[in-house]
């Protein structure tokens, strides 16, 4: 459909905030792993106290792109919950620095796989993500290659919207 005024499409200004959507999960994701393209292979667990653990799973690199997994992972006696959720499947892409949810189980307990052309989808997600990201920040989360030191940057230092 076209903007009478404009002959433009009108998703065209919905595209242009989920490109910046993408650009904000993107420096979220370096802030909360900046070490993400040294790891390799292997599950990361960033514990931040009075929180609940969060996994880094799965991580693959390519070229130009580094796809991973990111969740919690729930006891299985926890109100009998999936145990692991929201369990995102994200692609960072570092040299567009964007970042990207490709799927994944959200609290409804569904799995969500994107169509690439839903722009309304694309955009569901990766607010999600947007939002979480920020809430991992603020209580004290980050991922590095030495467990042992997690001196990862303050959210206060880049705040989407606290």
């Amino acid at each position: 459909m076209y903007s009478t005024v404009l002959n433009k499409p009108r998703t065209s200004g919905r595209f242009a905030n989920l490109m910046d959507l993408y650009e904000q999960n993107y420096l979220l994701m370096r802030l909360l792993a900046p070490e993400l393209r040294a790891m390799d292979g292997g599950d990361f667990v960033s514990h931040a106290p009075g929180a609940m653990p969060l996994e880094l799973r799965e991580v693959n690199h390519s070229r130009y792109t580094t796809s991973f997994k990111l969740t919690y992972r729930f006891s299985d006696s926890s109100r009998h919950r999936k145990t692991l959720e929201p369990d995102l499947d994200i692609r960072l892409y570092h040299d567009a620095r964007v970042c990207e949810v490709m799927s994944g189980l959200l609290s409804e307990g569904r799995l969500e796989i994107r169509r690439t052309r839903d722009l309304e989808e694309g955009r569901r997600l990766n607010r999600f993500l947007n939002k979480w990201l920020s809430y991992c920040l603020r209580q004290g989360h980050g991922f590095s290659l030495d467990q042992s030191e997690q001196q990862i940057p303050r959210l206060e230092t880049y705040c989407v919207q606290c």
